[in-house]
């Protein structure tokens, strides 16, 4: 369940400034922000929240790894995974259920910028870039929503694997000479929970892919050797 082992820390602005949400912001803007939040610190494997809770804050990554995920019929999906500078929570902020409709699991440990409703509604009031830059994120967020329902409708399970491997490197790739390192461990079966299969399957398509030279794995962290053979399978499906 929930497990908190720093409540209530008031935000070090200096901290707010390497994060990439904060990027385009001013000190003076960076400043009126941190004086909304509180930092704090969620163990590995446990919840910040859980699907149907009552929900009054949004989070800020500042470091470690959080997914979204949601349960049905005993099967795990995972809607996203989250890295320093990615927000999450704001969902129940804007609906008047106020009720969460998903897990938020740490996979390592994580330290959170935490902002309630209240002080939210005072900061968009006062701050228009931080406005602007939620309304960004959330039709990101929509488009790739709508990307990951064709993908299942109209996508085999191995061209699903593909494109999800594609995505990672986009979003968490770190470009190392002529490969790209998604910058996060997986395992097969985190793999699987995101694409929606088995993962004996994700087993079965990564061997491949490594046989082929498309990707190599170290560490569980996979390095895309050639994107564009990669992005090629996606098509030939």
């Amino acid at each position: 369940m929930k497990e908190l082992t720093k409540e209530g820390v008031l935000m070090d602005m200096g901290r707010l400034t390497s994060i990439s949400f904060f990027g385009d912001f001013s000190m003076t803007d960076i400043q009126q922000a941190s004086l909304y939040m509180s930092e704090r610190t969620f163990n590995r494997n446990s919840f910040v929240f859980m699907e149907g809770e009552v929900g009054d804050e949004l989070y800020i990554v500042l470091s470690g790894t959080v997914e979204i995920n949601r349960f049905e019929n005993g099967r795990k999906s995972v809607l996203t995974t989250l890295k320093e500078g990615d927000f999450f929570g704001e969902m129940s902020l804007f609906d008047d259920r106020e009720v969460r409709s998903a897990n938020a699991e740490v996979l390592d440990t994580a330290v959170l910028a935490a902002i309630e409703r209240r002080k939210l509604q005072c900061l968009l009031e006062t701050n228009p870039g931080v406005t602007y830059k939620l309304l960004t994120v959330l039709i990101k967020r929509l488009r790739r929503a709508n990307d990951r329902i064709h993908d299942i409708t109209f996508l085999n399970v191995r061209a699903r694997i593909y494109k999800q491997l594609l995505r990672l490197a986009e979003e968490y790739g770190i470009k190392l000479n002529q490969t790209i390192m998604i910058n996060l461990r997986l395992t097969h079966q985190q793999i699987a929970d995101m694409v929606g299969c088995t993962r004996e399957m994700v087993s079965k398509v990564l061997n491949e892919l490594q046989e082929e030279h498309v990707i190599m794995i170290n560490k569980k962290r996979i390095i895309v050797k050639n994107q564009i053979m990669l992005s090629d399978k996606v098509i030939s499906f």
